[in-house]
């Protein structure tokens, strides 16, 4: 018998959590990438996918600090890049002032460069952001993160992540490379162009202006990692203007 029930808080479904570890595993040996699945913070390879909504491990962490937090309501204005559908979905329902921008991909409301969005967004626009794994692949972060202060009204908050390592000296960070092969060797995936120490993702994060609050089983819940897929490294970093 299972001690706890797994319950997507994405699509509100009994459910199973996935493994991505044969095929993560896989790619990474085969471009001789250095470090191993564990060594990353925050990826609950074993139990990544919802086999209902197909929502990532993290998609799941974020849903559970914004439904756990007061300080969200109808006027509260989320700006919110690359969101996966699923995610996505689930905050369209909760919030009316809540929009999608990028780059690169299609079906967002803005079509946007992170590193340069004066021309879309006025300062101190937002209350809230969400900027999941977009900093490892833009050439200049320091200019995305300084983007990101401005926009965001003073109080207010973001979810800020990227894939971290939490090793002395294993920053490596190169827009120049072109290689798919070499990405993955070097950044763990093919349009990466960095790998953050966590000491060095913490350190600009902080250069940019912010403050930053950690979050984990701690303050988020044992049970509601557990019930949600999430590992017990996982760590979500919330920052404040």
């Amino acid at each position: 018998m299972k001690l706890v029930s797994h319950v997507c808080i994405i699509c509100g479904q009994r459910t199973e959590y996935l493994s991505v570890e044969d095929n993560l595993n896989q790619m990474l040996k085969s471009a001789g990438f250095p470090y191993s699945l564990n060594d990353f913070e925050t990826l609950s390879y074993k139990t990544y996918i919802c086999s209902k909504c197909g929502s990532s491990d993290r998609d799941r962490l974020y849903k559970l600090y914004i439904d756990k937090n007061e300080s969200f309501n109808g006027k509260t204005m989320i700006l919110d890049f690359a969101p996966a559908p699923q995610f996505e979905n689930s905050m369209r329902q909760k919030f009316k002032k809540y929009r999608t921008a990028d780059l690169m991909i299609d079906g967002v409301d803005d079509k946007i460069d992170i590193t340069n969005m004066k021309a879309d967004y006025k300062t101190d626009m937002f209350n809230f952001f969400i900027c999941s794994h977009v900093l490892e692949h833009v050439d200049d972060d320091t200019r995305a993160l300084s983007e990101l202060y401005r926009v965001l009204k003073p109080g207010g908050r973001g979810i800020l992540m990227t894939p971290i390592i939490d090793k002395e000296g294993i920053q490596d960070e190169d827009p120049r490379v072109k290689s798919k092969k070499e990405r993955i060797r070097r950044f763990a995936q093919d349009d990466h162009v960095r790998l953050y120490e966590k000491k060095v993702f913490l350190q600009r994060v902080k250069d940019a202006g912010f403050r930053v609050r950690v979050y984990g089983f701690w303050n988020l819940g044992p049970l509601n990692l557990l019930r949600n897929g999430i590992g017990f490294k996982s760590r979500l970093y919330v920052v404040e203007k």
